[in-house]
């Protein structure tokens, strides 16, 4: 009972740290800076406020082809660059074409809601790589492309991280394990990752590191919140339909988190608005 009680104690300071963060984060604050122009809304960590770092702002595609290619897509390209010594991810999201711009133009870009979420997790206690800047291009109040930058984390992704390795192999173990509270933190505060991909989550050393954020949500209503952490554990569970002989011993992990939602919930503060 007293563990019960401690965890919900838990779990209430947490809410109550990102409800009183949240409203910051897109404003000046001793921690961020806001700036915003005709053509651009940006916002970025205020120590790393250096002539390099405000010149990549100014103008990120100038610098945005001298890194390393990490990923080309239709919508997204992600490249690793260095400021100031330092390397960074940058995800720009594209606009595919011009009716996609324009549905585009009146809502926050993926790089804003990236922002967000990324601060939202840390808050929770999920690891995921530190939100550096987040830069809109704007006409006005009209937004266009989007850019979000990170710290780097390096590390296998966690299908190259259990690889052919048995379910009681050490590898498969631990992952079993950080799925596993992931799950059940995910539970408690009632968001929804959005794409679980295996390939979207690093195994370091320390912890499983969350990536690409562009789907994440919270979710209030309890009933939305079920049918969409039931999709998240499917997508999860379809990494390794290569893999039959696993998918006893991960069916019935999931299945015993799943069984825990009731006892779970009584736990939990109500999350954020959809």
């Amino acid at each position: 009972m007293a563990n019960r009680d401690s965890e919900r104690d838990q779990v209430e300071r947490r809410v109550q740290q990102w409800r009183a963060l949240k409203p910051t984060l897109f404003r000046n604050s001793e921690e961020l800076v806001c700036h915003r122009t005709w053509g651009q809304f940006a916002m970025y960590q205020r120590a790393l406020a250096t002539p390099e770092f405000e010149a990549f702002i100014r103008d990120p595609d100038s610098f945005f082809y001298q890194g390393r290619m990490l990923k080309r897509g239709d919508s997204t390209t992600v490249m690793a660059i260095t400021l100031d010594g330092v390397t960074y991810v940058v995800k720009r999201y594209n606009l595919r074409n011009f009716w996609y711009g324009i549905r585009r133009l009146f809502r926050p870009t993926r790089a804003w809601r990236c922002w967000a979420s990324a601060h939202m997790l840390q808050t929770f206690g999920v690891a995921t790589p530190a939100p550096v800047l987040m830069l809109e291009r704007r006409w006005g109040p009209l937004r266009r492309q989007g850019y979000y930058v990170t710290a780097l984390v390096e590390g296998p992704d966690v299908l190259q991280f259990v690889g052919d390795e048995p379910i009681n192999g050490a590898h498969w173990q631990q992952t079993l394990e950080r799925f596993r509270a992931l799950l059940q933190t995910m539970q408690r505060y009632r968001f929804i990752h959005g794409d679980m991909k295996a390939t979207n989550f690093i195994a370091t050393r320390d912890a499983l590191v969350a990536l690409d954020l562009d789907a994440v949500r919270e979710l209030r209503d309890r009933r939305t919140f079920n049918r969409l952490l039931q999709r998240d554990i499917r997508r999860w569970l379809a990494n390794w339909q290569h893999r039959p002989d696993l998918m006893p011993v991960l069916q019935a992990m999931v299945d015993a988190v799943v069984a825990n939602t009731d006892q779970a919930a009584a736990g939990e503060a109500p999350g954020a608005d959809t």
